[in-house]
């Protein structure tokens, strides 16, 4: 009997070191996935980032720049593009904990046009790498009249940067010293599907590194790669039920051909600036503790003829709410004294009919799990579009 007590509480002692390796190394892998996605996400954020510090510091750099209006329209069109590319990706955080039945909406998507965009986004990082180098590189596009493909065209968007930097990081000087690169982007017609070629004339890859090159975290730049830019690539092209080859030898530069089926989803409709307007001057309560932010949705407002009154904390909301009334109150989330669901709250204790939009940068996430607080009309997350505003200062003001 004693021989089996014995036996007994070493099967409990074993059994319980057992737990304690399995949750050991649950906590390893919960730390892995949660530095992968940090890595993922710091990349492709940067990406995003890119143009908007390059094109921005071109303008501050040269005020004359300004007065050629056609010139500064596109750099702040391509500034304006990579800060909702930037605001996508942290959209992406959603695929942690969003149900698979979600619906996404996929709309034409010019593919030539994003070439192009393409282009002028990765050209000041491109540029800079280049130089670093001692190259002397030539981007060339050659784009054939080609059908619309149906897609998300943020991630589409995010697709062409990564084979750019990609493409100018195998460039090598020659052996005769000459620094000179190519990069080419062509699109073409395949019938159904819609090809788009990204050839350089850099080192090319061994047979081994082809095959693997698309593997998440395989890299073969050392400490300057994450092994996830090409991943990420095949990952937005296989979600747009397209497919990948990849032409290339050592020495003879390498192509990648994208190709994308031509399809006819059901048509979605979209938000327009100039439909979205409300008909009629509001007052409006603007709340939020970020002076920045504050701003920016007040110029929203004076954009639209509306009379706008600001308030810095819900506190000061409250204050202001009870000394005059208003057409509609903007409110973000987290405040410091009185956060916006506790104002929200209470003025719908003081007027239950007070219109209430939350605009929050927890957006995202209060609509995929928390669901909007009882008191609040809409949500809309941040950093805001201005159509998507528009659109929902005129719902609850309708």
């Amino acid at each position: 009997e004693a021989e089996l007590q014995q036996t007994n509480e070493l099967l409990r002692n074993a059994f319980a070191q057992l737990e304690n390796s399995q949750q050991q190394l649950v906590r390893q892998e919960r730390l892995r996935a949660l530095g992968e996605m940090a890595s993922e996400v710091a990349h492709d954020f940067n990406n995003a980032l890119s143009p908007v510090l390059g094109y921005s510091e071109l303008l501050l750099l040269d005020p004359t720049a300004l007065d050629d209006r056609e010139k500064m329209k596109r750099h702040l069109e391509i500034i304006n593009t990579a800060a909702r590319d930037a605001a996508n990706v942290v959209r992406r955080l959603r695929e942690f904990y969003r149900t698979q039945d979600d619906d996404e909406e996929f709309l034409p998507v010019d593919l030539n046009a994003l070439v192009e965009q393409a282009v002028d986004l990765a050209q000041p990082r491109g540029k800079d790498e280049a130089q670093s180098r001692g190259l002397d590189v030539s981007v060339k596009t050659e784009l054939a009249a080609v059908h619309p493909i149906f897609g998300h065209e943020p991630e589409l968007r995010e697709v062409l940067p990564n084979l750019l930097f990609n493409a100018v990081d195998a460039l090598r000087p020659e052996a005769d010293g000459s620094a000179q690169g190519a990069v080419t982007l062509r699109t073409r017609a395949e019938g159904d599907p819609v090809a788009l070629e990204v050839s350089d004339t850099g080192a090319g890859m061994a047979p081994g590194v082809r095959e693997r090159c698309l593997d998440p975290f395989f890299a073969t730049k050392g400490e300057r790669g994450t092994g996830q830019g090409l991943s990420m690539v095949h990952g937005i092209v296989g979600r747009h039920r397209g497919t990948i080859d990849i032409e290339s030898e050592p020495g003879s530069g390498t192509t990648f051909i994208l190709r994308f089926p031509v399809g006819a989803p059901a048509e979605a409709a979209t938000v327009s600036l100039l439909d979205t307007a409300p008909a009629r001057p509001l007052r409006v309560l603007a709340v939020d503790d970020e002076p920045t932010l504050q701003n920016l949705v007040k110029e929203f407002l004076l954009t639209d003829g509306h009379e706008v009154e600001t308030a810095v904390s819900g506190l000061d909301a409250l204050e202001k709410f009870r000394a005059g009334t208003f057409d509609l109150v903007v409110t973000d989330r987290a405040m410091a004294e009185m956060g916006g669901n506790e104002l929200a709250a209470t003025l719908k204790e003081l007027d239950p009919a007070q219109p209430l939009l939350m605009l929050t940068g927890f957006g995202e996430l209060m609509n995929a799990q928390e669901g909007k607080p009882a008191a609040v009309d809409l949500v809309i997350g941040k950093p805001p579009k201005l159509a998507v505003f528009r659109a929902a200062v005129a719902k609850l003001t309708a």
